[in-house]
């Protein structure tokens, strides 16, 4: 799905999924342009019916066009690793918790990684009310890094998923986090909309667009994903 706020879904007693995403990423300064593209390929098993592990190993792309001048960058950024578990389901709601940490594998010079092991947490939480289902995150991030970036980031997301058909639904969503820029008080906040197709009972196709509702978040992205279940 096109959502950066996860739902406390889990894929079941041995199960996998196979997520593959694509996303452009432009924003624009004076006399600068940044493009950042990262293809990120996330795999999750359902260990039992109610944890999940999920690894994922994004590439990325990076383009600075400044005046004359072009920067190029890419490579394979650091590696994470996820587990999710839902410990508590009633009736419409469930509530899942999700722990992980982040392997320093990507070239840190070269700004490809944080150079250093990080880790997370995050509450997340399910509302199902007929065709409308409501996903919220709350988290935090020890951002160890190499960089002099802030290291105690704060997560907050809300997503609202629509089921228009069986096999049609919309996206809505929105958050905010800490901004890593420790000479700016001003939290990185986006806005998203995409919907998703389901090709068969365990594809699906998405689609995106988010945007940076402050300064501080990138302008604009395009993002793209499969999802395949087996």
């Amino acid at each position: 799905m096109p959502f950066i706020t996860d739902d406390a879904g889990t894929q079941g007693s041995c199960n996998h999924q196979l997520e593959f995403s694509y996303g452009n990423d432009f924003d624009n300064t004076h006399r600068c342009t940044n493009n950042t593209v990262e293809l990120a390929p996330v795999y999750t098993f359902g260990v039992v019916e109610r944890i999940d592990v999920v690894i994922g190993y994004p590439f990325v792309f990076i383009n600075e066009f400044e005046d004359s001048s072009i920067s190029r960058i890419s490579g394979f950024s650091d590696v994470g690793v996820e587990v999710k578990w839902r410990f508590l389901e009633h009736d419409k709601w469930a509530l899942a918790i999700k722990p992980g940490f982040s392997l320093p594998t990507g070239n840190s010079a070269l700004g490809l990684g944080n150079g250093k092991l990080g880790y997370s947490g995050f509450l997340i939480s399910t509302m199902t009310f007929g065709k409308l289902a409501i996903n919220t995150n709350a988290g935090y991030i020890r951002n160890e890094n190499l960089h002099g970036d802030a290291k105690d980031i704060w997560h907050a997301s809300a997503g609202f998923d629509f089921a228009a058909t069986e096999i049609l639904h919309f996206a809505f969503n929105g958050g905010a986090e800490k901004n890593p820029d420790v000479q700016s008080d001003t939290p990185s906040a986006f806005g998203l909309v995409g919907l998703y197709y389901f090709l068969s009972d365990d594809n699906e196709l998405a689609f995106g667009y988010k945007c940076g509702l402050t300064e501080v978040e990138c302008d604009h992205s395009f993002i793209v994903g499969l999802t395949l279940r087996f």
